[in-house]
C-alpha cells in the first residue's frame, strides 16, 4: 500500500507542477462493448465517463460469461498550459493491479504534437513499466494522423505500433481507422465513428491480453458535450 500511495502522490505532484491552465473541453458519455472471444468466454463491458474540465472519472464493469468479473475505476488529471500542451496523471484499478500513467502531449508546431508516457503497473509482487512515445500530425483543425511506439514487458517483451487516421469536422463528428501491428505474431485494427452524440465501433485483436485467444469487440455508446469547444 505504501508503494501505491507513493506512486499516486508522485503522479499528482507532477501534474500539479504543470504551467498555467487553458480550459479543456468538457463532456460526458457511456458505452456498451461486447467482446466476442474465440474461446467462448465472452465479455460484456459497461462503462461511463465524465470529463467536466481538467480531470476525468470513468467507471467500468467487466462481466465475463465464465470466471471472475472486474470493476475497473479510473481517475485522471489533465492540465493544459498556454500553448495547449497537456500534462497527464492517471490511476486505474485493474483486477489485482494498480496502473499509473504519467505523460505529456507537447505542441511542437502549428501541425505537430509530440507525446511520451511512462506507465508503471503495480502488482502484488512486482512492478512492470510500460513506455510509449509518438506524435500526431494535424492538417486541418481536427483531422490528424498519429503513430505511437509502445514497449510492454508483458507477453514476452511486446512492441506495438498503433497508427491512426481521423477525419473530423468542427461539430466533433468524426470517422477513425486504426491499425496496430505488433511483435510476436499479433495484429489489431479498429474502425470507429461518431455522429452528433452517437458512437459506434468495431475492433479486432489477435492474442488478446497476451494469450492465444482472438477477440472482436463491438461498441455502441453516446458522448455529449457539456459546453462549446474552447
Amino acid at each position: 500500500m505504501k508503494r501505491i500511495a507513493c506512486m499516486l502522490a508522485l503522479s499528482i505532484a507532477v501534474a500539479v507542477a504543470a504551467p498555467a491552465l487553458a480550459t479543456p473541453p468538457a463532456y460526458v458519455g457511456g458505452q456498451f462493448r461486447y467482446w466476442s472471444f474465440s474461446d467462448g468466454n465472452d465479455l460484456r463491458d459497461v462503462l461511463a465517463y465524465w470529463v467536466p474540465g481538467p480531470f476525468h472519472v470513468q467507471l467500468e464493469y467487466w462481466d465475463f460469461v465464465k470466471g471472475e468479473d472486474q470493476f475497473r475505476p479510473e481517475v485522471g488529471l489533465h492540465l493544459r498550459d498556454r500553448r495547449r500542451s497537456v500534462y497527464t496523471a492517471e490511476w486505474r484499478h485493474a483486477r489485482h493491479d494498480e496502473r499509473f500513467t504519467l505523460g505529456t502531449d507537447q505542441v511542437l508546431s502549428a501541425h505537430l504534437v509530440g507525446r511520451v508516457q511512462v506507465s508503471p503497473i503495480v502488482g502484488r509482487d512486482s512492478t512492470m513499466w510500460v513506455l510509449s512515445g509518438g506524435g500526431d500530425c494535424y492538417w486541418k483543425s481536427y483531422d490528424f494522423v498519429s503513430a505511437t511506439l509502445i514497449h510492454d514487458p508483458r507477453g514476452s517483451d511486446l512492441w506495438v505500433v498503433p497508427m491512426r487516421v481521423r477525419i473530423a469536422n468542427e461539430q466533433d463528428d468524426w470517422f477513425q481507422v486504426t491499425v496496430a501491428p505488433a511483435s510476436h505474431r499479433t495484429f489489431g485494427w479498429a474502425v470507429d465513428v461518431k455522429k452528433r452524440w452517437l458512437r459506434l465501433g468495431i475492433e479486432r485483436n489477435n492474442r488478446y491480453d497476451f494469450t492465444s485467444v482472438d477477440g472482436t469487440t463491438f461498441t455502441v455508446g453516446f458522448q455529449q458535450a457539456l459546453g462549446p469547444r474552447p
